[in-house]
């Protein structure tokens, strides 16, 4: 017997079964992992979802990268990063069908609105499969090189990476992650120092303090290797890295531990694109009024020409 036998029931029925198939065709808006949401609050690529989500709060040494990832033999190199104590936090989103890796680049940017302490993108980068394995620790991440981009920048006290993937089964990721330092790393005040560098001849690193035997610590280091990718606009030109140390030794000990000092000053600021980088160690034979140790860079033609 007919479920409906009369010719009403029947188009009721043809217009549930449309109606129906219809649901069926509508795309399933997948969700978020359990627990996730967005860091810093920030808009998301409209329709992706969160497939991977961590929040950890205790303050832990974290790197944070500002250039290149490469292999060199058994070892992953990356080319400039900071060390720094901060808590972090972490979500991968998957994007819709039908996105491309320009829209979500030119989204993150728009809402970010920052200037980049680091980018890149394609084979600039590196290998995206030591990014996704050894960066962010997130494999889903690995795609061929050309695909990939990633933005490094500071958003008030929060340092901020954004990694961008589309794999070889076009399915294109989007990686952000949020870093809180528990101090000042001084990422956004290198601006400064690069433009009285350029304008004056030499600069002042600031909260950079050699230690008496010349050693510098691991504020100081992070601090020089914030700096380093910013030293690409003094490619092809010569730049001394000037240690001045004092203390109760002879000043034939302070010139050699000035010199050890500018050495490290030097290697922590060098890059393939940057300037030539001199170290010299002063010691105390060049004293300044109310000066303590410290680093300075200069520009000698600079300083030959005037300001």
């Amino acid at each position: 017997m007919p479920i409906f036998d009369t010719a009403a029931g029947g188009t009721t029925a043809v217009r549930v079964l449309s109606l129906l198939c219809l649901l069926l065709a509508l795309p399933v808006q997948a969700a978020d992992v359990s627990g996730a949401q967005d860091p810093l609050n920030l808009p998301r690529v409209p329709d992706s979802w969160i497939v991977g989500y961590e929040r950890d709060d205790s303050l832990k040494r974290r790197e944070y990268a500002l250039g290149r990832v490469d292999r060199t033999r058994r070892d992953v190199r990356v080319e400039h990063e900071v060390r720094t104590s901060a808590s972090r936090e972490w979500a991968t989103y998957e994007m819709p069908s039908g996105t491309s890796t320009e829209e979500v680049i030119r989204h993150y940017l728009t809402v970010l609105d920052i200037e980049p302490l680091f980018s890149c993108r394609g084979r600039d980068c590196g290998r995206s499969n030591l990014w996704a394995n050894q960066i962010f620790n997130r494999a889903i991440l690995y795609g061929p090189d050309a695909n990939q981009f990633y933005f490094a920048g500071e958003l008030e006290d929060a340092l901020i990476a954004l990694y961008v993937i589309e794999r070889g089964n076009k399915r294109i990721y989007a990686h952000l992650e949020v870093l809180r330092p528990d101090r000042d790393v001084a990422l956004s005040h290198n601006a400064e120092a690069l433009d009285n560098l350029a304008g004056e001849g030499m600069t002042l690193l600031e909260g950079i303090d050699p230690d008496r035997r010349g050693g510098l610590d691991d504020e100081a280091m992070d601090r020089l290797a914030a700096l380093a990718p910013g030293m690409a606009v003094f490619e092809g030109q010569t730049v001394y890295v000037v240690c001045h140390l004092y203390g109760p030794e002879s000043a034939d000990v302070l010139l050699e531990r000035a010199l050890d000092c500018a050495r490290q000053a030097a290697d922590a600021l060098t890059t393939e694109d940057g300037p030539a980088l001199v170290p010299f160690g002063a010691g105390p034979l060049l004293p300044r009024l109310g000066m303590t140790s410290r680093l300075e860079l200069v520009l000698p033609h600079r300083l030959s020409h005037g300001s």
